[in-house]
C-alpha cells in the first residue's frame, strides 16, 4: 500500500469518528430539547425559559443573562461565556442590550446560545438551530430566519 493511500485512509477513518460523534450530539440535543418541550409545555416565553435555566435537567450548568452593548462582536447577538475554568460554577450568555426590553425574542436567542453550556466545543450552529427550534416547535429553517433577522437588526444602518 502506497503511502498515499495510508494517508487517504487515515482520513477517512477520522472523518467518519468525527461525523458518528457528531451524529450522536445532534442525536442528544433533539431528544433533550424534545424533552424540554414536553416538560414546559407548547408556550415557551421569557418566564419559562428562566425556569428552564434553572432545571439541571434541562441546562446543565447555572446559567444566567445579561445584557451588553459592549463586547458583542458585529455580526453577532450575543456570546456566551464560562464565569471560570470550572464549569460547575456556571455560564452568562451575553445578550446585546437592545434586546433587554424584548421579551418575545428573548427565547429563541438564548435557546441558541445555551446549547454552548450543556454541549461545549462538540456544539456547532446547526445543533443550536435544532435545539431552538425543537424547544419552541418552531419550523428549523423559520427559526435559522428569526435569528438572522434579529442579528441582522442589530448591524444594519
Amino acid at each position: 500500500m502506497s503511502k498515499n493511500t495510508m494517508e487517504q485512509k487515515k482520513k477517512r477513518v477520522k472523518k467518519r469518528a468525527g461525523k458518528v460523534v457528531h451524529s450522536m450530539v445532534a442525536q442528544h440535543v433533539t431528544d433533550k430539547a424534545k424533552e424540554i418541550r414536553a416538560r414546559y409545555g407548547p408556550d415557551i416565553d421569557y418566564a419559562v425559559i428562566l425556569q428552564i435555566l434553572e432545571d439541571r435537567r434541562c441546562i446543565r450548568y447555572p446559567l444566567e443573562v445579561r445584557f451588553i452593548s459592549d463586547g458583542i462582536e458585529p455580526g453577532m447577538f450575543g456570546k456566551t461565556e464560562a464565569v471560570s475554568e470550572d464549569a460547575s460554577e456556571g455560564y452568562v450568555v451575553y445578550l446585546h442590550k437592545s434586546f433587554e426590553d424584548r421579551p418575545d425574542v428573548l427565547p429563541a436567542l438564548i435557546l441558541y446560545q445555551s446549547v454552548l453550556v450543556n454541549y461545549g466545543d462538540l456544539a456547532t450552529a446547526d445543533d443550536a438551530e435544532l435545539f431552538g427550534s425543537t424547544v419552541l416547535g418552531m419550523d428549523r429553517e423559520a427559526y435559522y430566519q428569526q435569528i438572522v433577522a434579529l442579528t441582522d437588526s442589530l448591524w444594519s444602518d
